[in-house]
């Protein structure tokens, strides 16, 4: 989802958005945790907030 992120050019965005909340900033970057569920509400609101497409950004890797 990062690459995907840094791809739309809204990583600056989505870290200062992250940064801003403690908790979604420990749950995004945990290194024991680095995947995303594409249906976590949390993950959808920041995608959109981003103006990006969140069945793309958060899409499973196949």
């Amino acid at each position: 989802m990062q690459s995907r992120i840094i791809e739309a050019g809204k990583m600056a965005s989505a870290y200062a958005a992250l940064t801003q909340n403690p908790i979604y900033f420990a749950r995004w970057f945990a290194p024991d945790r680095p995947e995303v569920c594409c249906d976590d509400p949390d993950a959808i609101l920041l995608v959109t907030a981003l103006d990006l497409d969140p069945d793309a950004i958060l899409a499973p890797i196949v």
